[in-house]
């Protein structure tokens, strides 16, 4: 993660687009979020999963329509280049669009210019655009899911995404970050933090669903916490299933063991007698 900030600092003061890519919900809105910030451009920020229409309709919605554009096209739409105005536009799941609206799209990115469909008046681009992959750039090409041009045009400026199971230094603080957004997401009010035990189960956690996953799990120890009346969310009111990842391999990574070794003594409160009793042996 400090490659990835220190990359997001040289890139976002340009105009040049910036590829994310990384496992689904490792942060990469919030990451292109604040590379936004970071370059103080004159317009917000906008983000756009294009892996949410059909083929079809991409072109429509990334570029907009003129009245007559098509049969039931009576007025004149918008498209997300053009409402993004000076700021940033995050295209999310680009692996999901079609080549032939990527190839347009790579023309829009060269040249800085596009048309509305139906339309031959040439307008410039005034939004920065970040894209966003779930795959290693060079991977998504072999797979026949990105454009080749698209990818060895600009695929130097990318940054990737650790996944969370690589930046278990930073659970705390993302749990934190989690915790304090929790009220206005259930518009309820409840604890506003963990004790040492919940930080430790939570460190310790597996992730497949990376930071996302973590926010949930973090949403579910707020409701339950707040159902039983307590100022602290305590390891008892996070998810059964988290225990279960406590696991001692006899002969896995000794990195690993000591790790969850540590992690179940913290959640014991030090006890040596009680921390094998928690520890799942494979």
């Amino acid at each position: 993660m400090v490659e990835a900030v220190s990359l997001a600092h040289t890139f976002a003061p340009a105009a040049t687009p910036v590829i994310l890519y990384g496992e689904s919900g490792t942060g990469k809105t919030f990451f292109a979020e604040y590379i936004h910030q970071l370059s103080e451009r004159s317009g917000g920020f906008h983000a756009f999963s294009v892996g949410t229409v059909a083929p079809q309709l991409a072109l429509d919605e990334l570029f907009g329509h003129v009245p007559g554009a098509y049969t039931d096209a009576r007025r004149m739409r918008t498209g997300r280049i053009a409402a993004a105005g000076g700021g940033t536009l995050l295209l999310d799941d680009i692996q999901n669009l079609d080549l032939g609206v990527q190839k347009q799209l790579l023309q829009v990115l060269d040249r800085g210019t596009y048309s509305a469909v139906g339309c031959d008046r040439v307008l410039m681009v005034a939004c920065r655009v970040i894209l966003a992959m779930t795959d290693e750039p060079d991977e998504l090409m072999r797979k026949g899911l990105l454009l080749k041009d698209l990818r060895y045009r600009f695929g130097a400026c990318a940054i990737w995404m650790p996944p969370l199971r690589e930046r278990r230094e930073e659970i705390p603080l993302l749990a934190y970050r989690a915790l304090a957004a929790c009220e206005s997401h259930t518009k309820l009010q409840g604890p506003s933090r963990f004790d040492d035990r919940a930080v430790a189960l939570l460190q310790n956690g597996r992730y497949e669903g990376n930071v996302r996953q973590l926010c949930a799990v973090v949403e579910y120890g707020f409701l339950m916490a707040r159902t039983a009346g307590k100022s602290e969310i305590g390891a008892d009111d996070l998810p059964a299933e988290l225990l279960t990842e406590l696991q001692y391999k006899r002969h896995g990574d000794p990195e690993q063991n000591r790790v969850v070794v540590e992690n179940t003594l913290q959640m014991t409160g030090g006890n040596v007698c009680g921390a094998p009793r928690k520890l799942v042996h494979t």
